[in-house]
């Protein structure tokens, strides 16, 4: 028997590569306020984290400045971010090979709930999917634990030892492990194998293929 049923995907970095539209997004943001935006080759940092986050812990911003932050964020991200976007390649056939096998599987995401359905539809990935959560402000569904939670009750999940987070940051082991869930992390995304083995990722999978090997797909 095999030891999972039930996947959940994060969505940036270990599904598609949104790093072009979010770094497009931050710097339209911080630039409203008068900040000069990171290199890109400085923003790494920034993919992965709830948007709160890090607009908080990175940049200072707090109150009406994170607020107007994020505001400009989100609005650049409808407008534009979430088509300068590329699916990561062989994301899909591992997909179908995993929905084939019989794993039911979700999307865990900490990019708001619009905007993940916006990049969902553009890739047509939503047929390979029970449910798609993203972050909710207004519910108080922000962090990576939280977005479980909704999805272990929402499913439900009766048996946490038979699911799965997959994801390529450590906020997606930490967010799993506080809600008593497995990682697999994947080195094909924003975080590396050094910061996944130290959270704790249980397997670390170089290409999307791997990661349908590992699940026996």
């Amino acid at each position: 028997m095999r030891k999972y049923d039930m996947l959940l995907f994060d969505l940036d970095g270990t599904l598609t590569d949104s790093a072009p539209g979010v770094y497009n997004g931050f710097c339209r943001a911080l630039r409203s306020l008068g900040m000069e935006p990171p290199e890109f080759q400085d923003f790494k940092k920034c993919m992965g984290p709830p948007l709160t986050y890090s607009f908080k812990n990175f940049f200072g911003l707090e109150g009406e400045r994170l607020e107007a932050a994020k505001r400009v964020y989100l609005e650049y991200a409808a407008a534009r971010g979430y088509a300068e976007n590329s699916l990561i390649p062989g994301v899909e056939d591992a997909l179908r090979r995993l929905r084939s096998a019989g794993y039911t599987l979700a999307m865990a995401s900490t990019k708001a709930q619009e905007q993940l359905e916006s990049v969902v539809r553009r890739f047509a990935l939503g047929q390979y999917f029970d449910l798609l959560a993203g972050s909710l402000d207004d519910s108080g569904r922000q962090s990576k634990a939280d977005v479980i939670r909704y999805i272990v009750k929402a499913l439900p999940i009766p048996d946490l030892s038979r699911a799965l987070m997959i994801g390529d940051r450590y906020f997606d082991v930490d967010g799993a492990r506080e809600c008593g869930i497995e990682t697999l992390g994947v080195l094909y995304g924003y975080g590396s194998a050094a910061e996944l083995a130290s959270a704790g990722a249980l397997h670390l999978s170089p290409t999307p293929a791997d990661v349908a090997a590992y699940l026996g797909a």
